[in-house]
């Protein structure tokens, strides 16, 4: 009898050794103003309910070991029993509401699974070994263990959800940083609309249609989360090529070999490495030889899409179209990078320059 007791403070001991974790607050950016609302709170409380019950079992334990047949051993088991009760409820609870403390078993609501198996399995072990081991009281450690794994899904969860938010900042961070150079190409093409309007309405028309189109594609990204088919992508490409074409003092040409179509795309990702192709390659040959080349392919396990132009290169860029191409060239590859994991290899030389876009097929083929 005298070591089933010993076992059984060891084994309540150790349940409160595992309720240490349970107690403190979530570390680095999970802590906000302590645990919180919600399940962490309900599962503060059952811990707190918990360790008294141990407390409570410990010293009735210890008390029998000296005074076997005290009346108070009995007090002492019906004392821990209320908060043990209690403690029950409170991690029940917490099982069945959202972080704001609001029930969630409601209609058309799916069943929180994993938080119901590592608030029961535990139990039902222990019971399971106080059968096979009478006088043994496994119970309370199990308690504790459950309490343990509960708190460490919910961390698990908040660590995700702290990722997913931060991946969607990124995101954000580099959809707004493509429009950075958009207001100088809207002026610019509202000035060459300006002048088409007297001189060829008709063109002037179908370069307001093309603009239209340009800054809805635009916009519609701004709130996209999804990828894109590359369709979409390239067609907002010929608007924008269109829109340049449109001013005779552009003179360039745009071709394209499209030897895949059928895959999805980050939006605005393609469409502004064409553009420095056409500012900053095409255009400085003013003789209107400039020629922009887009082409796409499958190399092994990767969608290569490749945009050449026979510009002057890097080398023949003033200070300022270096900053205003590299910050294109940035923002496109850091969208490909944050959405589908894809790369980008720039090579530069007195005949032009190329870019290779690479991408996962995985990432991007459904």
């Amino acid at each position: 009898m005298m070591e089933i007791l010993r076992y059984n403070i060891i084994l309540n001991s150790c349940g409160l050794i595992f309720l240490i974790p349970v107690l403190v607050p979530y570390p680095g950016p999970l802590y906000k103003k302590g645990i919180g609302a919600g399940k962490e709170q309900l599962l503060t409380y059952s811990a707190l309910f918990h360790l008294f019950t141990l407390s409570c079992l410990i010293a009735k334990d210890t008390y029998m070991l000296y005074v076997p047949s005290s009346a108070l051993n009995d007090t002492f088991f019906l004392i821990a029993l209320i908060p043990a009760v209690i403690s029950f409820l409170m991690l029940t609870a917490a099982v069945f509401t959202d972080s704001s403390g609001s029930f969630t078993l409601k209609k058309g609501r799916n069943l929180p699974v994993w938080e119901i198996t590592f608030a029961i399995v535990p139990p039902v072990t222990a019971l399971c070994l106080d059968y096979l081991f009478p006088g043994m009281f496994f119970t309370g450690l199990s308690w504790s263990l459950s309490l343990h794994l509960y708190r460490t899904l919910l961390m698990l969860k908040k660590e995700k959800k702290l990722k997913d938010a931060n991946i969607q900042i990124d995101r954000d961070h580099a959809l707004v940083k493509t429009f950075q150079m958009q207001p100088h190409f809207i002026f610019n093409t509202l000035s060459a609309i300006r002048t088409l309007c007297r001189t060829n309405p008709e063109l002037a028309e179908e370069c307001i249609d093309n603009l239209s189109g340009y800054l809805r594609n635009n916009i519609d990204a701004l709130s996209s989360k999804d990828l894109i088919p590359f369709d979409e992508e390239f067609k907002h490409i010929k608007q924008y090529i269109s829109l340049e074409q449109a001013d005779p003092s552009r003179s360039f040409s745009f071709e394209y070999e499209l030897d895949i179509r059928d895959f999805r795309i980050p939006a605005l990702t393609i469409q502004p490495i064409v553009e420095n192709a056409v500012k900053h390659g095409a255009l400085t040959r003013t003789d209107g030889t400039g020629r922009v080349l887009l082409s796409t392919e499958v190399i092994g396990d990767y969608i290569r899409i490749t945009i050449a132009d026979n510009g002057s290169g890097y080398d023949g860029l003033t200070e300022n179209e270096h900053k205003s191409r590299g910050i294109g060239i940035a923002n496109a590859k850091d969208r490909l990078d944050t959405f589908v994991k894809g790369s980008m290899k720039i090579s530069s030389s007195d005949e032009g320059t190329r870019v290779t876009v690479l991408i996962p097929k995985n990432n991007v083929c459904s």
